[in-house]
């Protein structure tokens, strides 16, 4: 009975140390999960602005371009004036084509800013995981063996 006895509470403090890592290991599956819900609000936000934006520019320019053919045609220019009016036309197109090209180089910017933070964060909840882990066991081994 004098070797259970010896024996018991270390069982009891693997058991507990093992509990102890478990509830560890969910706790960091669901910070990752928050950072990876987190980070894709962040993407759908930056979609969904970019996709407003767009939408504003298309409106934009569809308008401007029916007020200079209203323009055009109020005048009553003759068809040697609409050389002048398709350059401004092709200039307004071009001007939109470089908005939504500057607009989606700053989104794509800021969506790697977002995957790379999030990446950051689920290392470092990785890290700090198996840090916790390490630590656990070295002192369960530690009280095993009398040193702690």
């Amino acid at each position: 009975m004098g070797a259970f006895a010896s024996y018991a509470p270390m069982a009891l403090s693997a058991l507990q140390t093992g509990q102890q890592i478990s509830s560890n290991r969910a706790d960091q599956k669901s910070r990752a999960a928050q950072t990876e819900a987190t980070r894709q609000a962040d993407i759908n936000q930056i979609n969904a602005t970019e996709a407003e934006r767009e939408g504003e520019r298309a409106e934009e320019l569809r308008i401007r371009q029916a007020q200079l053919r209203a323009r055009q045609g109020a005048s009553g220019l003759q068809s040697g004036g609409t050389g002048s009016a398709s350059a401004v036309l092709a200039g307004l197109e071009k001007q939109a084509l470089s908005e939504a090209a500057t607009d989606e180089a700053a989104a794509a910017r800021q969506r790697a800013s977002v995957n790379q933070q999030a990446s950051w964060r689920e290392q470092s909840l990785l890290r700090s995981s198996q840090d916790n882990t390490v630590a656990r066991l070295n002192a369960w081994f530690a009280r095993r063996d009398g040193w702690g």
